[in-house]
């Protein structure tokens, strides 16, 4: 992997092997991948302008990379997963349990892009299965009742920290404190 950004507070490019950090991105970060290893390219891995489209992937970044991927796999991904002509072959049992396992997935990136905020983010339920004719009454409940259960954990560990904490630690907090813990 290679990747070049201008670190905030620098003038120029600087060059990394590795991802940068979030905050060393001034605004973007482009990286360079190269997508097989030498030992899989046939011809002995050698670079060259035939190949260097199916070989290297370039991606763009910034330093909302959870939302970015986030909004891709929403707005992307999701509608190519839910087609059903994408499913010819499928079983139901398959299709089901793929969808279900990217909607928690789906979530779960959602309740981190909240923690990284500082902010209790609930996901919901997918709008179009919920409303959709084709899913049955049986699938809609048990999707809106995954994600009141998701809900109540996720208060549960909000309702266990201590508002008294700052407190406790002989600081003396103000009213700012309470409505920021809130």
């Amino acid at each position: 992997m290679f990747c070049f950004a201008i670190p905030q507070g620098a003038n120029n490019v600087q060059f990394f092997t590795e991802a940068p950090s979030p905050d060393k991105i001034k605004k973007k970060c482009v990286l360079v991948l190269r997508a097989r290893s030498k030992k899989e390219v046939p011809g002995g891995g050698e670079l060259n302008e035939s190949n260097m489209s199916q070989e290297i992937i370039f991606m763009e970044i910034n330093k909302d990379v959870l939302q970015n991927l986030h909004g891709i796999c929403q707005n992307v991904y999701m509608p190519m997963l839910g087609n059903p002509l994408n499913m010819i072959g499928w079983s139901d049992l398959v299709s089901q349990d793929l969808m279900d396992r990217f909607h928690i997935f789906l979530a779960h990136t959602y309740v981190t892009i909240g923690q990284i905020k500082g902010r209790t983010m609930l996901p919901l339920p997918a709008n179009d299965i919920t409303t959709s004719e084709k899913t049955s009454s049986k699938d809609k409940a048990q999707l809106l009742e995954n994600a009141i259960n998701h809900w109540t954990k996720q208060i549960k560990n909000v309702l266990k920290l201590d508002p008294e904490n700052a407190l406790k630690k002989g600081k003396h907090p103000g009213p700012e404190t309470e409505i920021e813990f809130w």
